[in-house]
């Protein structure tokens, strides 16, 4: 509900005519319209840690594990669009000190990118760039873009575009022969 009307303009009401239930029942299972906001934020970027970190265990090298987490990125949004697009656009509604959560759980995010890369780089399996922390924010803007653009019925899958994306990112940090 969320991804279509956006979190300021749905209601209680709105919620508990969703969910089939009186608007004063509703108040038994969840105190505020926030609370709802930050259970959809936080298991949102909860999945998508438990995931990528899940997939990038076995890969031996840096650049498999950004292939990997890159991919894993693309088919978790697939699966959970409207979620990721209210996970990824609407936490800023939520009050300061659930914001400190959520941005907890973006920094956990951006940190298994920044492992991978500084590992890479480390053992020369990845290209030394001057700021790890520019190119780390530039993949994930670029993952977090496709929230606008990709759609599950599309053209190319979401393991599609994530290979694609890969490629894109890895050819940027390519070591130079």
């Amino acid at each position: 509900m969320f991804s279509e009307k956006t979190y300021p303009v749905v209601g209680m009401r709105d919620i508990s005519d969703a969910v089939g239930i009186l608007p004063g029942s509703l108040y038994v299972h969840i105190r505020k319209k926030e609370d709802i906001l930050m259970r959809i934020v936080e298991h949102g970027i909860q999945n998508y840690l438990d995931v990528i970190q899940a997939e990038i265990q076995s890969a031996t090298t840096a650049p498999d594990r950004l292939r990997r987490a890159i991919v894993a990125h693309m088919r978790v949004l697939a699966e959970t669009l409207p979620q990721t697009r209210v996970a990824f656009h609407q936490w800023t509604y939520l009050s300061a000190p659930q914001q400190e959560r959520v941005i907890e759980l973006r920094g956990q995010y951006e940190e298994i990118f920044t492992r991978i890369l500084r590992t890479g780089i480390r053992k020369k399996e990845i290209r030394r760039v001057k700021n790890p922390r520019v190119s780390v924010l530039a993949i994930i803007g670029m993952l977090n873009s496709a929230t606008e653009w990709f759609s599950p019925e599309g053209e190319l899958s979401a393991e599609q575009v994530g290979q694609e994306l890969a490629d894109s990112a890895l050819i940027g940090l390519q070591r130079q022969s």
